[in-house]
């Protein structure tokens, strides 16, 4: 017989960013359960999914709901938005919650599995409804700021994220957080301090890319006809990628006299027209092209015809996208913060630096360096295919170490 998992999220499938959302659920329909997939879906316009289609993938059974306000928020100034957005959380739990109550009336689940903390957070109210019972409970996580506002002792933050301490602190079967460089591993431990909590602290998976020649010469011709170094980010238009520290970059290499280059920006949000005016103020005209959000699909295109990755986020840069570049063998030019000096180290697989007033003169000199010199280049590209044999793990592996803890927690 087959075991069946329902999941609770509040973060949908994508086309067009992370794809560990949808292939959590395939990869347990993949190893044979009955997967349902409960989702409240966020259409604010100012949001993350106005550019997303919505994805039911075969065979998971989604149930969909929807955020709600969602054009108020879209219209709010930033600190009653943060509010609305704060209200339209608690009313998002408690429908899931009431979702997946229906839904437990009809079948029997095996475990369930909350999402991220609204679905963690509904998942305990089924606990309080006494609706868990011989269930098991999975508590998942893509990684946490929390640590930063802890070891900070930044208490503003701390209160306003006070939902998710809780739905890291409540008893579940098995927590996993994601190993996206943000110590999401310290937050657990210093949150869950004292318990015997089972968790575990997993990074993402990336498989090996194939690319199609054709199309890759294709896109080549389209974006960089005049056979320019290119330098690529990937990310979301969002205030915390700072993707304006990468136009001061690319503005430092034309100060410099360097302007054979172009930058590629890929990606979509509510800061693309402020990033489109800065580059234009910064004279990057003709040497930096937005493209938007592409489907995941095509970012390896992207990729396969860059020679530089650059990520410079607030806190952390160890996303998926930094790791598919590692995995296409792309010099990654980033910020020592977080834990992205596990992965990139300085002039050995790639550039990372210390965010101080020389920071985009150094970042600069070194891109024009490694241009001018291809030993050196030849040499940081080795490194970074020793880290991509050493480090990544396919996504095939990855839930593979996942699954192996969901069985060990269904012996129980």
């Amino acid at each position: 017989m087959k075991r069946r998992v329902l999941f609770l999220s509040a973060l949908d499938f994508k086309d067009k960013s992370i794809q560990v959302i949808r292939k959590t659920p395939e990869a347990y329909a993949s190893a044979g359960w009955e997967v349902e997939y409960i989702v409240a879906r966020d259409n604010c316009p100012s949001g993350n999914y106005y550019y997303e289609r919505e994805i039911n993938p075969v065979p998971i059974k989604v149930r969909r709901i929807y955020w709600p306000f969602a054009e108020l928020r879209s219209k709010l100034a930033r600190a009653p938005c943060l509010l609305l957005s704060k209200l339209a959380s608690i009313v998002v739990i408690f429908r899931l919650a009431m979702q997946a109550k229906k839904v437990m009336k009809e079948s029997s689940f095996d475990v369930v599995y909350g999402y991220e903390l609204q679905g963690v957070l509904a998942m305990h109210l089924l606990r309080v409804a006494n609706l868990l019972t011989g269930v098991k409970t999975i508590s998942r996580f893509q990684g946490t700021f929390l640590n930063e506002m802890l070891r900070g002792k930044q208490y503003l933050r701390l209160l306003f994220n006070a939902d998710l301490i809780l739905a890291i602190r409540l008893r579940s079967d098995l927590l996993i957080m994601t190993d996206d460089g943000t110590q999401g591993d310290q937050a657990v431990k210093k949150i869950k301090k004292g318990s015997n909590a089972r968790w575990v602290f997993l990074s993402n998976g990336v498989d090996e890319f194939e690319v199609e020649e054709d199309l890759i010469r294709g896109l080549a011709a389209k974006v960089n006809p005049e056979n320019k170094t290119v330098l690529l980010s990937v990310s979301r238009l969002v205030g915390w990628k700072r993707v304006d520290r990468c136009l001061e970059v690319c503005s430092r290499l034309k100060g410099k006299g360097f302007t054979d280059f172009i930058y590629i920006v890929v990606g979509e949000g509510d800061q693309r027209k402020e990033l489109e005016r800065r580059a234009n103020e910064l004279g990057l005209t003709g040497l930096v092209k937005f493209v938007g959000a592409q489907p995941n699909s095509e970012v390896k295109n992207f990729l396969a015809i860059s020679d530089f990755f650059m990520s410079m986020y607030d806190s952390s840069n160890v996303g998926n996208p930094l790791l598919e570049a590692i995995r296409s063998n792309k010099i990654v030019v980033t910020i020592n913060n977080g834990d992205t000096g596990k992965w990139v180290r300085h002039n050995v697989n790639g550039l990372i630096y210390e965010l101080d007033d020389g920071f985009f003169d150094k970042a600069a000199e070194d891109i024009i360096r490694l241009i001018r010199n291809k030993n050196e280049r030849l040499e940081i590209l080795n490194g970074v295919g020793e880290c991509s044999r050493q480090l990544l793990w396919t996504w095939d592996q990855r839930f593979l170490a996942e699954l192996s803890e969901i069985s060990e927690v269904l012996k129980c």
